[in-house]
């Protein structure tokens, strides 16, 4: 099993209300991850997402259930799941904090996940890099889609 862990932090100038709006919305929050085949919206907190993703010389689908949880409006929101595919399976929790100040909005973010199966065998020089880039990918989608909310 390969734990990875990434944070880091963004300011946008949107209301923090809009910010959670946004990451809080199944249809909306799914479509920020890298890869997308298609989604599924369960309910108002869960969601299925199919993605293509390329690990070094592997290359599939992956399924992920992805529950929106630990609601702090409009301050905090986590959002973790289950993905499973290539052979390997995959936990991970994403938690937001979001800080509004006079329509300004830092958001901090912390990812941590757990990857086992051929993916999470392949080592850390391989799966950190390929970890690394979706998620600051998703990260920057994100930013750019609360951009034109």
């Amino acid at each position: 099993m390969a734990k990875i862990h990434y944070s880091g932090s963004f300011n946008i100038e949107k209301p923090a209300e809009a910010v959670y709006g946004f990451i809080t919305d199944p249809s909306k929050a799914a479509g920020i991850l890298p890869g997308v085949q298609s989604i599924d919206v369960i309910s108002n907190d869960e969601f299925m997402v199919k993605m293509m993703i390329g690990v070094g010389h592997m290359k599939g689908l992956i399924t992920a259930r992805v529950t929106i949880s630990n609601k702090e409006p409009p301050r905090r929101v986590k959002m973790s799941g289950r993905g499973t595919g290539l052979q390997s399976s995959m936990d991970f929790e994403l938690d937001f904090t979001i800080k509004g100040n006079q329509g300004s909005t830092e958001v901090e973010w912390i990812f941590d996940g757990n990857v086992g199966g051929l993916v999470g065998a392949m080592g850390a020089r391989v799966l950190d890099a390929v970890a690394e880039k979706m998620i600051n990918d998703s990260i920057a989608k994100l930013r750019k889609e609360l951009a034109q909310v």
